[in-house]
Order: C-alpha cells, then structure tokens, then sequence
C-alpha cells in the first residue's frame, strides 16, 4: 500500500505535563518519515510547551488568541501539506498503537467516497477512575450528552476489514471530532477558508455538501487523560458552558439539543427526572459492569445525577441558559 503524506496538527496551550506523551505517541508511529508532517500551534502558553515542542518538530507556532482554540484550529487546519490532516485538539490524548495513522489511512486510501476516517477513546488503568468511566463511551462523553447524541453504531451501513463505513446525516451525526480528514475534500468546501473551527462544524459542513462516508477504525485507538477527578470533569463541564456554549451558541451548527423542538424538550426533562431517582442510573450501571467487567462503571447513579445537576444549575443561573430554559419551557406550553 503506498502510503500519502499525512499532518498531524497538535493544539497546545499550558500543557507541557502532557504534552511529551501526546508528540511521543506522534513520534512513533510506524510511517514514513518523510510523508509524516507534525504542526504545534500554540495559544501563547507560559509554561515550556513551546521548547518542548520545538525538541520535536520545526513547524510551532505561537498564535495567542482569545475565543478558545477556535481560531487555532482553523489556523492549524491551513498549515497542513499533508494528503490527509488529523487535528489532535488537546495535547493530553496519546494516539494507542504505533499503527495508528496507518489504520486510519487505510480506508481512504481504499475508497475516495470516504471523507473522513476515526477511532474510539479507550480507558486504560493509568487513567484516575473518573477518566476511565468516561473513557468507556467511544466518544468520551459524559452521561447526558452521550444520551442526547446518536451512537456511532447507529450510523454504519456496512462492515469491513478492520473498519466499518458509517453514513452521517443532519440530525444524525455522533460527537466524534477527531477525525484523519481528507484535504482536497476539505479545500472543495468553505472549511478550508473558515476563521474559526467550532468542534462538530467541521463535520456538519462536509455532511450538508454531500460528503457523508466517515471510516470507523475503533482498533486504532485513543487515550485521552481528560480529567483527574469528578469535580474536575464539573469544572470543566461548566466552563465549556461559559466560555463556549453560552457565548458561541447563536453561531454553532451543532447543537446539543434543540429548545425549539418538543420532542426533545421532552427527552431532556426525562433525562433529569432519570438522573435523580437514582435507581435506574445504578441499574444500568450494574448492567455494564456485568458485560465489561470493569467495577468503575458502577459509580453510574452518582456520575449522572452530580453532572447532571450541576449543568441544569448553570443553566439556571446563567442569563443566556436562562433564556435558554425558558425557550424549552415555552416550547412545552405551546405544544410545538
């Protein structure tokens, strides 16, 4: 199989803790050196990201801005001459197998319908217990949000060798974001010429012109050291809420959910009706215990009501969630 030029762009910002491990990972990878391209973009980081990546690659660039990274990954994106472009978005995930690009290339290389190829994040036991619980969902989401988003099964359409091909469509599109993407496809749509890459934008963009086969590799593999404890993963629930849910809201193609739409409405007050009885969260969480034989997952009932609660107070002390709240309430009243 001749193998095409790859980039791999990295996002820093203050991560040097981490960061060795994640261009380590990038380092030995099982590819040519000349057709693998490393990229460092960092948001002005006070710490020694910078020196260190510099230890790893000549292509770093300092590029501090203020709205979260969404700038960077759209500078990032440009700065790739590869074929293809994977965007590592934070420099604490470490790609699991030094074969990792290869099995992601593979399925573009053997079918051009296929726009994007993509893995799973996988816990290991060097995670603290509250990253391996969230590690345990493909896509590393928390409980409420992988309820209000289809799974990647829901998607494929057919099964292959070592990958399956999966068909997006609006409204039915997982939360995986990171993604080897195809460049000539990229260039052929406004992505290329974006000022900003909001997470799941990407994807909705190339799904709404029609490129809607995405390669599912689960054997390549993630680690994401994402979080060290649960109010961690609360602190960072709610800081993505205030500095890029709320602010940024009016601009996103992807929603979580919908407040003008009943129907979900609806299956979002069940979801917190479920999260606080406590009992059907503990059920499923044995339930999963039984089939992955991984003990974390019984801490299922509290995971889900403390996140739970915490994001519906936000919400209800945030004068854009407020708003927000209201809508949905508005949206039962009036039935639509």
């Amino acid at each position: 199989m001749k193998l095409p030029k790859v980039s791999i762009v990295v996002l820093s910002f203050n991560g040097e803790k981490y960061l060795k491990r994640c261009l380590l990972s990038v380092e030995k990878q099982i590819y040519p050196k000349n057709k693998l391209e490393l990229i460092v973009v960092d948001n002005g980081s006070s710490d020694k990201s910078v020196k260190l990546a510099k230890k790893y690659t000549n292509r770093v660039y300092v590029i501090k801005n203020i709205d979260g990274g969404y700038s960077n990954r759209a500078s990032g994106m440009r700065l790739a001459t590869g074929d293809f472009v994977y965007m590592i978005l934070e420099q604490d995930m470490e790609l699991r197998s030094k074969y990792f690009l290869q099995k992601l290339v593979r399925p573009l290389i053997e079918d051009p319908r296929i726009v994007a190829s993509f893995t799973r994040e996988y816990p290991n036991n060097k995670q603290p217990w509250i990253n391996r619980f969230v590690s345990s969902n493909p896509s590393q989401s928390a409980p409420l949000f992988e309820y209000l988003t289809p799974s990647v099964s829901s998607t494929i359409i057919e099964r292959r060798v070592n990958y399956s091909i999966c068909k997006y469509i609006p409204g039915k599109i997982p939360t995986t974001t990171h993604m080897l993407f195809r460049v000539s496809t990229l260039k052929k749509t406004s992505i290329w010429r974006q000022k900003r890459d909001f997470d799941h934008d990407t994807i909705i963009k190339l799904v709404k012109a029609r490129y809607q086969k995405f390669a599912y590799v689960p054997d390549a593999g993630i680690y994401h050291y994402h979080v060290n404890s649960l109010k961690e993963l609360i602190d960072k629930s709610l800081r993505n809420l205030e500095n890029h849910y709320f602010p940024y809201n009016h601009s996103l193609s992807y929603r979580w959910t919908d407040f003008s739409s009943k129907r979900e409405v609806i299956k979002l007050v069940v979801w917190v009706i479920y999260a606080n009885l406590f009992f059907p969260a503990l059920v499923r969480g044995i339930v999963r215990f039984l089939k992955y034989h991984d003990y974390i997952l019984l801490a299922e009932p509290v995971v889900v009501i403390v996140t739970t609660d915490a994001i519906l107070i936000k919400f209800l002390t945030n004068k854009v969630g407020r708003k927000l709240a209201i809508q949905a309430l508005k949206t039962i009243i009036k039935g639509r």
